[in-house]
């Protein structure tokens, strides 16, 4: 009985983020804002599987205005060039101490979206697995989930994900020219 419960706020959990990944109107961070600090970039490096996608890799490396176009119902899974991380505690100026980005993605449209990776787990009869994970979208990118909000559920969110998962859920194209991801900032103290 008190695995039943688990596994039903466990589900709940899933639903409420992936209902919350799945309302953007428009795709979060073109670009770094006004007076916020570089920080180190990496990028998609292929394209892994693309379902009602045209362009697909028109979507790799660095923004350069050329664009992979998501048709209704499309799909694109990229493999990034390194490892995308959470990062708990390095929260964005203004925003209360939220988590800093992991990435962004860069295009244009209306498009509503969602966007998941692909994370390790361990399954029922303890072997490891792989799952998506919808990750959290801010003003200026998207997030992992934070390790502490996964820590009862069988997923290993500390290894970090390089593969992402596009996913067009409205109803005109969405246009993705690139999709970035974030290394720490390592401070040296001289």
């Amino acid at each position: 009985m008190r695995k039943r419960g688990l596994l039903s706020a466990v589900s709940f959990v899933f639903l409420s983020v992936g209902l919350l990944v799945r309302a953007p109107s428009e795709l979060p961070g073109k670009w770094p804002r006004q007076g916020q600090s570089e920080r180190p970039r990496f990028y998609a490096l292929k394209v892994v599987s693309e379902k009602n996608v045209l362009n697909a890799k028109d979507s790799l490396s660095a923004p350069d205005g050329l664009f992979a176009k998501i048709l209704q119902g499309g799909q694109l899974i990229l493999f990034m060039e390194n490892k995308l991380h959470s990062f708990p505690g390095l929260g964005r100026p203004g925003e209360g101490g939220s988590p800093a980005d992991s990435g962004s993605v860069v295009g244009r449209g209306g498009a509503d979206f969602s966007l998941e990776g692909w994370f390790v787990r361990q399954n029922m009869e303890g072997r490891q697995d792989y799952d998506w994970i919808p990750l959290g979208l801010s003003v200026s990118g998207f997030c992992l989930p934070l390790i502490d909000s996964f820590s009862l559920l069988p997923f290993d969110i500390s290894a970090g994900t390089n593969m992402i998962r596009i996913t067009n859920i409205g109803s005109k194209t969405l246009f993705v020219d690139a999709v970035i991801g974030y290394r720490k900032i390592i401070h040296n103290s001289s």
